[in-house]
């Protein structure tokens, strides 16, 4: 993937306008074993022959590779160098398993954003996000809590 350019905004630019959707990500067997030998060589990730016999009926992509294609779709329309960093995850869920073929998409809703208490100059945003299948079933879910800066010209 070449850089995806950049999407300023200040944390006083964020607005709740609902549901927005992020790219569509081909997962190939070829992705999931590269990153699964290295990363996570669980039998069902690395062995396709032994991934048909588990419940799973074939070849999966683990959770940490989904996490990698979350970001990446949510940094394709633009990485904001206001951000600081991720304050963290939650409720991260493996909802269903995401497998050779499947074409992934990230839905990003905003939660709740609010100034920070212990740097105020910048803002917290908490935003749910969920990758999809082009069935629309759920393959992952979390929460993503991040700081971005405030303007200083507010």
């Amino acid at each position: 993937m070449s850089h995806p350019g950049y999407n300023d905004y200040y944390f006083e630019d964020i607005q709740d306008t609902g549901r927005i959707s992020r790219g569509e990500y081909l997962l190939t067997k070829e992705i999931i074993l590269e990153f699964a030998n290295q990363w996570d060589p669980m039998l069902f990730h690395i062995d396709e022959e032994f991934a048909k016999s588990t419940p799973h009926g074939g070849l999966i992509a683990p959770g940490t590779l989904l996490m990698a294609i979350r970001i990446r779709l949510l940094h394709s329309g633009g990485i904001n160098r206001r951000v600081l960093a991720s304050a963290g995850f939650e409720n991260v869920r493996f909802v269903k398993p995401a497998y050779v073929g499947d074409r992934l998409t990230l839905n990003v809703e905003l939660q709740d954003k609010r100034i920070s208490k212990s740097r105020p100059e910048y803002g917290i945003a908490k935003y749910y996000m969920e990758l999809v299948n082009q069935t629309g079933d759920k393959v992952l879910t979390m929460i993503d809590t991040v700081m971005i800066e405030r303007n200083p010209n507010i």
